[in-house]
């Protein structure tokens, strides 16, 4: 065969499709774009979803983060029985300080944490209150809720962390759609 200006055009145009199936189909596998991001971080207490900590016997505020542990002014008394529902009404209050949105809070806590019920506090005398562990409750735009604390021990329930340990819990807010 002679090369000519036809026959190579043919031989580089026979490469490049068969280098486009041997390369695959041009799509790639992954991106790194660097973007600038500034977003103002505040404590709880004034927040898009504000918590305040209510009952002084089971929830404070230590660096604007609100936390739960029973007073360590109670001494030796800082502890609730074994076998047993304890109760701290309005541990502490949830407020969302969004923009014109409803939001929809729910507490998550790990899957081996047990005992615990966050319970909306104007239904605790119900036959079946919520439970934020369970359920959620919307709150719209400057809307709040008193939330109360259960602890329950003894068989499954609520065990002390490790010492120098702390459970952790999280506390979701997700827009309404």
């Amino acid at each position: 065969m002679q090369l000519t200006r036809r026959n190579m055009i043919i031989g580089l145009g026979t490469l490049a499709a068969g280098a486009g199936v041997i390369g695959g189909s041009g799509a790639f596998d992954s991106v790194e774009a660097d973007r600038s991001v500034e977003i103002s971080v505040a404590g709880d207490a004034s927040a898009l979803l504000k918590l305040d900590a209510t009952n002084s016997t089971v929830a404070q505020m230590k660096n604007g983060i609100i936390y739960f542990q029973l007073n360590e002014e109670l001494g030796e008394s800082a502890s609730v029985n074994d076998n047993a529902t304890t109760k701290f009404k309005n541990a502490f209050k949830i407020t969302n300080n969004g923009p014109d949105q409803t939001v929809s809070v729910r507490v998550i806590t790990p899957e081996n944490l047990n005992g615990l019920r966050f319970i909306l506090s104007d239904e605790r005398d119900a036959a079946n209150p919520t439970d934020l562990t369970v359920d959620s409750v919307n709150l719209a735009q400057g809307e709040s809720e008193s939330v109360d604390l259960w602890i329950m021990t003894g068989t499954d329930g609520y065990e002390e962390p490790a010492a120098d340990e702390a459970h952790q819990i999280t506390i979701r807010a997700a827009a309404v759609e």
